[in-house]
């Protein structure tokens, strides 16, 4: 994990000024380039290569890099590149060579995750890209001149105002997170997943802005489930033993839960001595699932917790961190997790991504099983789930999915006086099946906006690197072909992994249903939570939302009993909005 800041002028001014606001990304070392046309710098988390040769930015023969992320295969690449004089062991200098000999489309033969700009300083032109999926965030400002950086808090002194995005705020509001290439900040974009730029320093604009990875998939023709089975537990496998690569330990972040624990399983193999991390919560606890596969697996292993009278400790840090407000309580454990397995370690491995890929969350079942289930309900209820399924009926795919997904329904965004996004433009029908349809709408949203960043930003805060093999392109195209009901068998969620990896599984760990983090928001909104965000709410007003409709939210969860399934959507409102008033003031006042 790095942090990469660069812009189209000469200044060691703001290139210092903008490394030392993310040097929690690379506290091992600092690097910085700069000539008649350009300014890069990079903070460095070493991981290979761990000498000075290592160091960034780089440069070779007629170019420089500043590079965040990891090419797994670049041993790979190597091969391919014997022309060349290599004088480190780095991935770094793979890509120069890469992209000397393949140009553009060197990308196509990386497999790994980045955000890279190089600096060919012949043509004055900058090349800058972001892997497939977006594991690496990378955000950018196109004014009168390109600025680019691995984080919005490295960019905000280049703009000379800081207003807010009226599309973010409601993309926002629907989604919890930001969609495409808009951010919470006017002006501030994110760069977008699997595309690349060419930006001409002497002429100051982009030459090219182009979409180098479209997801691929296999053979259509359907084939026993053995076949499926025996080929996905090899690109798992192998996704894993790729991702063991560095010239420090690996560990695991390990929930007890199936995706976390295939992870684990298989990095043991690679690693003797290997350390796992798990955190729960005073309410809700599931610390003993976790240990029960450490014990399985014989992982030397870590667990922490948080509770009601710690959690407030680390909210605003956390928000910091985030750049973008975003909706998801995830962040919070995954935030404290990074803080104290960053005493141990330097890199972990992570399930994240398995439930996009191989089906595993209740909304595809929703969106699945709904068409059938909502032409039965002809009574009104208060459940959120009901009301949810009521409305599905009669519309398409993408607008049954929204109703599904949403933040807030049209009801309470007039309350909010906001009003729906229309995020139609992401969703696409590539499929014959609505639900992978809706798999890939997640990937392209989902994922990069949300998932990407919670595990990006929350280990970067501590110097840690967060590594995902589910996300390995290879598995997700391969699972993009497997038949439906091999992933989803009734109601029991990604079914294919399960049986592929049993045989290295404690039985429990198969067989419990999915759970999650499950962290006990409703809980601490009757508490501490509900307090802080009455702060925020009764101080000055910015007026970008109605906020008598949260007092009566607040009041609901205050007199709301105990069931945590019941209090989920409602507690999510309120964690969104509290989060976004954190963020407001910490970035804009």
């Amino acid at each position: 994990m790095c942090g990469i800041i660069g812009f189209g002028w000469p200044s060691e001014e703001y290139l210092t000024k903008s490394l030392s606001v993310i040097s929690h990304r690379g506290p091992d070392d600092e690097g910085i380039f700069i000539d008649d046309f350009v300014s890069l710098g990079h903070k460095r988390l070493s991981i290979l290569d761990l000498s000075e040769r290592g160091r960034q930015p780089m440069s070779k023969l007629k170019y420089t890099i500043t590079f965040n992320g990891e090419i797994y295969n670049f041993n790979e690449i190597k091969k391919e590149l014997s022309e060349y004089n290599f004088e480190t062991t780095s991935d770094t200098e793979v890509i120069i060579y890469a992209y000397d000999k393949w140009k553009y489309e060197c990308l196509e033969k990386f497999n790994g995750m980045f955000s890279f700009c190089i600096y060919d300083h012949e043509s004055k032109e900058l090349f800058l890209a972001r892997d497939r999926f977006g594991i690496k965030p990378l955000y950018y400002i196109n004014e009168n001149n390109i600025v680019f950086c691995s984080e919005i808090k490295g960019l905000l002194h280049f703009l000379d105002k800081k207003e807010i995005d009226h599309d973010g705020l409601l993309q926002f509001f629907n989604f919890r997170f930001t969609l495409g290439e808009t951010t919470l900040l006017k002006n501030i974009k994110k760069f977008l997943p699997g595309h690349y730029m060419v930006y001409s320093l002497t002429e100051n604009k982009v030459k090219k802005y182009c979409r180098y990875y479209f997801l691929k998939t296999h053979e259509k023709e359907k084939k026993p489930f053995s076949f499926y089975s025996n080929k996905l537990e090899e690109l798992i496998e192998e996704a894993v033993k790729r991702r063991m690569v560095a010239d420090v330990p690996v560990a695991c972040f390990l929930s007890g839960g199936v995706d976390s624990s295939v992870i684990a399983a298989i990095a043991k193999k690679y690693n003797e001595n290997l350390n796992t991390f798990s955190i729960g919560f005073d309410t809700t606890n599931e610390l003993s699932y976790a240990k029960t596969v450490s014990d399985h697996i014989h992982s030397r292993h870590f667990e922490f917790k948080i509770d009601k009278s710690n959690v407030l400790d680390y909210l605003q840090d956390m928000v910091w961190h985030m750049d973008e407000p975003i909706g998801d309580p995830g962040f919070l454990p995954i935030f404290v997790l990074s803080k104290e397995a960053s005493k141990y370690n330097k890199v972990v491995l992570s399930g994240d991504g398995a439930d996009e890929v191989l089906c595993g969350y209740d909304r595809y079942k929703f969106l699945f099983y709904g068409g059938y289930l909502n032409h039965l309900i002809f009574f009104d209820s208060k459940n959120d789930i009901i009301k949810r399924l009521k409305r599905m009926r009669n519309k398409d795919d993408y607008e049954s999915f929204f109703e599904i997904i949403r933040l807030f329904d049209d009801s309470e965004l007039e309350r909010l006086s906001l009003s729906n996004y229309n995020a139609k433009q992401f969703w696409k029908n590539s499929f014959d099946n609505s639900v992978s349809n809706a798999q890939l709408f997640d990937i392209e949203t989902l994922l990069p906006n949300d998932f990407f960043m919670k595990a990006d930003k929350m280990s970067s805060a501590f110097g840690l690197e967060q590594r995902v093999p589910f996300l390995d392109y290879e598995v997700v195209e391969f699972a993009f072909s497997i038949p439906f009901n091999y992933k989803l068998r009734f109601w029991n969620e990604k079914y294919i992994l399960k049986k592929s990896f049993e045989k290295i599984l404690p039985p429990i760990t198969v067989k419990r249903r999915k759970h999650g983090f499950n962290v006990p928001f409703d809980y601490w909104f009757k508490g501490v939570l509900g307090d802080l965000l009455n702060e925020y709410l009764v101080k000055e007003n910015h007026g970008l939302y109605n906020r008598e409709y949260v007092f009566e939210l607040l009041n609901l969860i205050k007199n709301a009993g105990n069931n945590y399934k019941l209090n989920f959507i409602l507690a999510q409102k309120l964690w969104s909005i509290l989060i976004f008033e954190m963020w407001y003031e910490k970035y804009l006042n």
